[in-house]
């Protein structure tokens, strides 16, 4: 009897190895995907210095104390570094947006001042006067302080984000709300509301679901979601790796975009063919992170929806039409 057990349970085991190496393996076929309508370049803080990764600075989330030595002069979150992005091929660029002590909307990262600029204290507690006076250059250096290469070059160059959309105002933006507030939310939906729909439509929230279902959804609904946030992807992640991929997309991915770094991509059951169809019928999107050349070359034909680079400068050739 329990050799009987054992075989059928070593049975089941082999048709689980089975059935797991299949799913891994089995790439499927790209004819049956459907034809894009559009393929996106998603550039993060438009043309930016990059810095080195590691576990330092997560928390306070400044890294321009520790950039790579600069190969160009641009700063994140300028109007310069936007439009070069578009220039390189981004067809959206990613901008930060947080709100001033006197109510106006600001593009800039970090809660603080002291890491990138020579001012102090929080965005949220300085007037646009105040900010307009700062240079966003000051606080980068790729040598332990050494030098300071783009220090006073970033003087009076923290923008609105009325300014941006008046600049910029054919091209499409991925707005990320910063600091996750109501009041924020309120002030870019007043802002966004004061622009034509057809721009309306050219905007797109990341941030919270239910302060975008509570803010700005209510009040700009031709603003939509665009990017599944750390929590979502995770969460979406998490469910396609246990259950073999033969599961669906969550409910609440549905309409949105998922960014996969490129490494993890492989892990992926059914990776690339099965995958993306899946993502396909269940109305998502897929993006993947792309940040050298060699990556970009490998991955100029592929059929996600579109890529998301912090080196938009470096890989933007292959992706242009």
């Amino acid at each position: 009897m329990k050799k009987r057990i054992l075989k059928i349970l070593l049975g089941l085991a082999a048709i689980l190895i089975v059935f797991a190496l299949f799913q891994y393996f089995y790439s499927g076929n790209p004819n049956i995907l459907n034809q894009k309508d559009r393929f996106d370049v998603i550039a993060h803080r438009g043309v930016h210095q990059n810095w080195e990764m590691g576990p330092y600075g997560q928390n306070r989330g400044c890294k321009a104390d520790r950039i790579f030595e600069p190969a160009h002069d641009y700063i994140e979150n300028t109007l310069e570094s936007m439009r070069a992005a578009f220039d390189f091929g981004a067809t959206i660029v990613e901008i930060d947006v947080r709100r001033t002590k006197d109510d106006h909307l600001v593009i800039f990262h970090d809660y603080t001042l002291e890491c990138r600029t020579n001012g102090t204290g929080n965005v949220s507690e300085r007037t646009l006067k105040y900010l307009r006076t700062l240079d966003v250059g000051y606080g980068y250096t790729h040598d332990n302080g050494k030098t300071y290469p783009l220090r006073g070059k970033g003087v009076g160059k923290m923008p609105t984000l009325i300014e941006v959309l008046k600049k910029f105002p054919e091209k499409y933006f991925l707005i990320h709300h910063k600091d996750g507030s109501p009041e924020t939310a309120k002030l870019l939906a007043s802002v966004v509301k004061s622009l034509d729909v057809e721009q309306r439509r050219r905007l797109y929230y990341f941030g919270s679901p239910e302060v975008y279902a509570e803010y700005i959804k209510r009040e700009v609904p031709e603003m939509t979601r665009f990017l599944a946030n750390s929590s979502e992807t995770r969460d979406f992640s998490l469910a396609y790796k246990w259950d073999f991929g033969i599961g669906n997309f969550p409910k609440a991915s549905d309409g949105l975009g998922i960014v996969i770094p490129l490494d993890y991509s492989k892990y992926l059951w059914g990776w690339p063919y099965r995958f993306l169809k899946k993502a396909e019928q269940a109305n998502v999107r897929i993006y993947l992170m792309i940040d050298n050349k060699e990556d970009a070359e490998a991955y100029a034909d592929s059929p996600v929806d579109g890529i998301y680079t912090n080196y938009i400068e470096v890989i933007g050739e292959f992706y242009q039409e």
